[in-house]
């Protein structure tokens, strides 16, 4: 059902192109300041089979990613210190997000050396999101208790399945009993009076190999029965660096759900959660009043935002700056913003001891590494503007429930672009299949 979304971007760009070729662009509109910080841990017990995410894999023995995690945290603390300083009267940051690979493997000393660095460095809003993406079997009663001391306010699940057989097909390290223990475990901790966890969220993948409608169905029931506040249904993108794409190449990977049976998936995750008092915010996000992720929020009104770490991509003054995916290129990645002056700012390390990063710290170390990043935007970084920064705008906040006004779209591209984009999203709009306006209409009914 989703499969038109790269035509109609392509649609919709193509008619901003032959309308940019009649008008001039409207004045730049001065860069936001940005609320929202992603930093990415990549320590995994193992690659799942779809997974093309830059990771690191550690094993399953318990404290496996201990020692890795304290040298790449450390360099995350460079990292933050030799990126732009925060400007004088600007807004400290509404949400971070830990994204992964696995963040729960981290020692929770180490994310809370993170949540301090970043707050020294550009301050956290009262009532800041703080999402930690966790796996099951990863924590116990105590490593949640240390993660939420540490200023976890919000938990993202990786369950994907509550089916065993499609867990072990797809490369998972845990089981859907400990997935069902692990959402308890939350629950419980969610219920604990003064309890600073607000929000748990739980991730579904529809559409793995093997799977039909009643297995999809039984994970939505299963996902939507544990109280969670927020649920997560991804469609299975096969990419060719994963194991599922080597054996698709092949030709030996499981039948997938052909595209009937996809939208049908599709359509049943919207009338199983919306049963359930889950409304659906965004493509893939169904939540309950006041549990929408902030986060993802920001990233689909294509708000700025900072991010740090193994291939971590962030979005500052329309630029697009890719970190590299291999632990060595990273490295040499954040020594090139730290040039010379290098940055000196306190961490804590995972037995609790507060270190300093090396260099001199300071105003001259804040301003190299100020002329380190910008000098890495114009290099490595990807500038949206013109046709590309409204057509990217367009597509994110069309994803969600509440889409976008042309009148928004006018004061920073004109009143020509503005029409332009309205009418080929309308054209857009008329190639939907019917099921769309089905389900659309059911969702505005129920």
């Amino acid at each position: 059902m989703l499969a038109w979304l790269p035509h109609h971007r392509q649609h919709v760009r193509n008619a901003l192109v032959v309308a940019m070729s009649t008008t001039s662009a409207a004045a730049a509109m001065p860069p936001a300041t940005p609320r929202a910080a992603y930093v990415h841990l990549p320590f995994c017990r193992r690659r799942c089979f779809y997974c093309d995410f830059p990771i690191s894999v550690v094993g399953s023995k318990p404290g496996a990613a201990d020692a890795a995690a304290e040298r790449y945290c450390a360099l995350l603390h460079r990292e933050i210190a030799a990126s732009p300083s925060r400007q004088p009267g600007a807004p400290p940051l509404a949400s971070l997000y830990f994204g992964g690979g696995t963040p729960s493997l981290t020692p929770p000393p180490l994310l809370a050396g993170l949540v301090d660095g970043l707050r020294d460095a550009y301050g956290l809003a009262d009532g800041c999101e703080v999402t930690l993406e966790m796996d099951p079997g990863t924590f116990d009663v105590a490593r949640l208790r240390a993660f939420l001391e540490a200023g976890v306010t919000r938990v993202s699940l990786g369950v994907q399945s509550f089916d065993d057989k499609l867990l072990t097909s797809a490369g998972r390290s845990h089981d859907a009993a400990e997935a069902r223990a692990a959402v308890e475990l939350l629950m419980q901790a969610q219920s604990s009076a003064g309890s600073p966890l607000r929000s748990v969220s739980v991730d579904l993948i529809g559409g793995l190999p093997g799977e039909d409608l009643a297995s999809w169905r039984r994970s939505l029931n299963a996902a939507a029965t544990t109280g969670a506040q927020h649920i997560s249904v991804y469609d299975l993108q096969v990419e060719p660096r994963t194991a599922y794409g080597r054996w698709a190449e092949a030709g030996t990977l499981k039948a997938l759900p052909d595209e009937a049976l996809a939208a049908e998936m599709y359509r049943e995750a919207s009338a199983v959660l919306r049963a359930h008092g889950l409304q659906r915010y965004e493509v893939s996000s169904f939540g309950r009043e006041g549990h929408r992720s902030q986060h993802n929020s920001a990233y689909w009104r294509n708000e700025p935002f900072f991010a740090f770490g193994l291939g971590a991509t962030s979005h500052l003054d329309g630029v697009r700056l890719a970190r590299p995916r291999r632990m060595d290129a990273y490295e040499a990645f954040v020594r090139r913003l730290e040039g010379a002056e290098g940055a000196g700012r306190q961490h804590r390390t995972a037995g609790g001891q507060r270190l300093t990063t090396r260099g001199s710290g300071g105003a001259a170390a804040s301003a190299a590494g100020d002329r380190g990043f910008a000098a890495a935007q114009a290099e490595l970084g990807v500038r949206e503007e013109g046709v590309e920064a409204m057509t990217t705008l367009i597509m994110l906040q069309l994803r969600t429930t509440r889409g976008l006004l042309p009148a928004e779209l006018t004061p920073r591209f004109g009143e020509t672009l503005a029409a332009a984009a309205e009418g080929a999203c309308r054209d857009a709009a008329a190639e939907l299949p019917a099921e769309w306006w089905v389900m659309e209409a059911e969702e505005a009914s129920g």
